[in-house]
């Protein structure tokens, strides 16, 4: 087993240490802040796409969607259940950050 390959989860939209789909302070209204108020999108489609790399483009593809053909939401909510600690697949668990050891 290789140890020495380290890699960043996606999701942290909110740019606290926390990323988590739904429940108390959740990333994806983030996503939806940023997408809802574009100066472009002036009739608020949740489906609008913002060009550009910032800090809710949590796949990284260049583009911020909140929900549509393609969406940065579900990244988030994959993470979350894939969890190793979520045994229990709650939507609302807690993805704490950390930075990798040596």
């Amino acid at each position: 087993m290789q140890t020495d390959i380290v890699g960043m989860r996606t999701g942290n939209a909110n740019e606290d240490v926390i990323i988590q789909y739904s429940g108390v302070n959740p990333d994806t209204p983030d996503i939806l802040s940023t997408v809802l108020n574009d100066a472009k999108n002036f009739l608020n489609f949740p489906t609008y796409v913002v060009s550009g790399y910032n800090a809710n483009d949590v796949n990284m593809d260049g583009n911020t969607q909140y929900s549509g053909t393609s969406p940065d939401t579900p990244f988030i909510l994959q993470n979350v259940l894939a969890h190793l600690g979520n045994f229990l697949n709650f939507s609302t668990y807690q993805i704490i950050e950390q930075l990798p050891e040596n």
